[in-house]
């Protein structure tokens, strides 16, 4: 009887230092993943900074290879302009 429960202990000590060592695993991937996701937000947000400063340098320039996907942007930002407007009329009624 007691080589039986020795070796059941000898096999739940086992899977509780399997479940252990899957924890901390999944812990370090989860930590890792969130530096992951952190440097992501960086570089879009970078990203962002640098299109908006180009953006604002060459929106005039009708010979820039993106002049066509600027005026796009100016065209929407008139209309936002004007519904931001059209919302100030209607509160001040």
């Amino acid at each position: 009887m007691a080589g039986f429960l020795d070796k059941l202990s000898g096999a739940l000590n086992d899977a509780v230092n399997d479940v252990s060592d899957k924890a901390k695993e999944y812990s370090e991937v989860s930590s890792l993943k969130g530096q992951i996701r952190s440097q992501e937000k960086t570089i879009n947000a970078t990203l962002l900074e640098i299109a908006k400063a180009y953006y604002e340098e060459n929106k005039d320039n009708t010979e820039d290879k993106y002049y066509e996907q600027m005026k796009k942007i100016t065209e929407a930002q008139a209309t936002v302009d004007k519904l931001n407007q059209d919302i100030a009329n209607i509160k001040t009624k």
